[in-house]
């Protein structure tokens, strides 16, 4: 395993499978001062991408993408959005600590109709933060932080009432997913939520990249949403850590 500096030596396999790997060019896109190993500077087949305490892996062979993962040192690791297969893979030689296995959904923006929200929808402002950490589902005493860099460097998508109080609301996360979505359970079945995640589509897609989503199993709303809106499901994927053993 060799690390690169390059991120365009890598461009090309990670287009092979766009979906997949959407995780990985977004935080390449987005984030600053992660990492990047390959299986073969000279004849690449496979990335791990390290991005503060997360990893993130590919290669369209199995037995690359092991290798890879084999090649990190020691046992408290932390995978992001990684295929289903590669957990599978590790939770046979390392315990797991804890884990989120996830749909992933994705916009094919070739045949997706760019629908007009029913809505008034804005963005989110900074003084807005508080209230979304509110009803964060990772809550913590980092998130408020976390949150604030969303609504500073990406793109948002917000509908307020008339006195401006968020109502239903949505984000691009730091790996170009769109997540951290909620409406405020008196003013759910309004359609609001549809109407805020056109929005964020129509921003995506016009900043050239592929929505996407990752909807954790048993979020059965957050499926119905998504396949009615026109989101395809393209696998599985996971988040997940090891134990320090």
């Amino acid at each position: 395993m060799k690390k690169i500096e390059d991120k365009n030596k890598i461009k090309g396999l990670l287009e092979e499978d766009k979906i997949f790997t959407s995780n990985i060019l977004g935080r390449m896109k987005y984030e600053k001062g992660y990492n990047i190993f390959v299986d073969d500077v000279d004849n690449i087949n496979g990335v791990l991408l390290k991005s503060g305490n997360w990893y993130l892996v590919y290669s369209p062979e199995d037995k690359i993408a092991k290798k890879l993962i084999n090649n990190l040192k020691g046992n408290k690791l932390n995978f992001a959005g990684v295929p289903i297969e590669y957990y599978n893979f590790i939770k046979e030689s390392k315990e797991i600590d804890w884990e989120e296995i996830c749909h992933l959904y994705y916009i094919d923006s070739n045949e997706f109709e760019l629908l007009k929200p029913n809505h008034k929808v804005s963005n989110l402002r900074m003084k807005d933060a508080e209230i979304v950490n509110e009803f964060y589902t990772y809550k913590s005493e980092n998130s408020i932080d976390y949150i604030k860099n969303c609504i500073a460097e990406r793109k948002t998508s917000c509908i307020f009432d008339k006195n401006g109080k968020p109502l239903s609301w949505a984000v691009i996360r730091e790996d170009g997913s769109m997540g951290i979505m909620y409406t405020r359970k008196e003013y759910r079945n309004k359609g609001l939520a549809i109407s805020v995640t056109l929005d964020l589509i129509n921003k995506v897609i016009n900043n050239g990249d592929t929505p996407f989503v990752h909807i954790v199993h048993g979020n059965t709303p957050s499926v119905r949403l998504a396949e009615y809106i026109g989101f395809k499901k393209h696998g599985d994927i996971a988040w997940f850590g090891t134990k320090d053993i």
